[in-house]
């Protein structure tokens, strides 16, 4: 049985992937460059672990692939996509950063399915910026992770044991494109503010991975459907689990004006 990690072979990917190596799981990495696979493969702590090369949007590609033997999906590949206001940029970037934010996760769970179901097993995607509120300038970014972090609640609904992580701001190459778009495109405050977190060092990858870890053991197998934060929610708390597995709409996107809709009809 092996754990698959999507964008295992950098950032946030292959902090998890590490982790989950180090806990003993045997690892698929799931990653677009062949060369950034093979250094991360030889890095991982044991030695029951494999690579495919792919890109996670290309549904063609997941049907060349036996997924058989999964019992645990980690989908951490993401891009930024176009950067800019409404119509500065071009709606095609747009639609590949869907295909591989949203998509990508998606196809990834598909595959595994017939596996995960097998083994009890569970999925940990990704929310990212702009999930709970709006990101300016980065609409396929926002609206992409928004959507997978519904998509993790449907799946919940539907018996497959998943959560979103929210990682916080981690400084990976993900930000180059903010850096190379400049503060003229992505706005003055929000380009000073990257470059301040990059500088600081962010929030470490590993925060993400522990909690990615987490939610991927027994430890966890009361709780479903939850968009949680790897910096900012309790989570290592008994008691803050114990509400996790307690409370539906705890931890969920849920609108709210002057009451909270949780009596709405499912």
């Amino acid at each position: 049985m092996s754990v698959l990690v999507t964008g295992g072979s950098t950032g946030i990917g292959l902090a998890c992937a590490t982790e989950l190596a180090r806990r003993g799981e045997a690892v698929t990495l799931v990653a677009r460059t062949q060369s950034d696979l093979d250094a991360a493969l030889a890095g991982l702590p044991g030695e029951r672990h494999r690579a495919v090369a792919l890109d996670v949007g290309d549904a063609d590609a997941w049907e060349r692939h036996d997924w058989s033997g999964v019992r645990g999906v980690v989908t951490a590949a993401g891009v930024l996509g176009p950067i800019g206001e409404p119509g500065s940029y071009d709606p095609r970037a747009f639609g590949e950063a869907v295909q591989i934010n949203l998509l990508g996760t998606l196809l990834a769970v598909h595959h595994c399915l017939p596996a995960l179901r097998e083994a009890g097993g569970a999925v940990v995607t990704f929310s990212g910026g702009g999930a709970t509120g709006p990101l300016a300038r980065y609409d396929a970014y926002a609206a992409s992770k928004a959507a997978v972090v519904r998509l993790t609640e449907n799946l919940s609904v539907s018996g497959v044991r998943a959560n979103a992580v929210a990682p916080g701001f981690v400084a990976t190459r993900i930000h180059a494109a903010t850096l190379a778009a400049g503060p003229d495109v992505v706005g003055e405050a929000y380009f000073e503010r990257t470059q301040r977190d990059i500088e600081a060092g962010g929030v470490p990858a590993e925060r993400a991975a522990e909690l990615t870890a987490f939610l991927l053991s027994e430890e966890a197998s009361a709780i479903s459907g939850k968009l949680l934060s790897a910096q900012w929610d309790p989570w290592e708390d008994a008691t803050f689990r114990a509400r996790l597995a307690a409370e539906p709409d705890l931890a969920t996107l849920r609108r709210i004006d002057d009451q909270f809709f949780s009596a709405v009809q499912r």
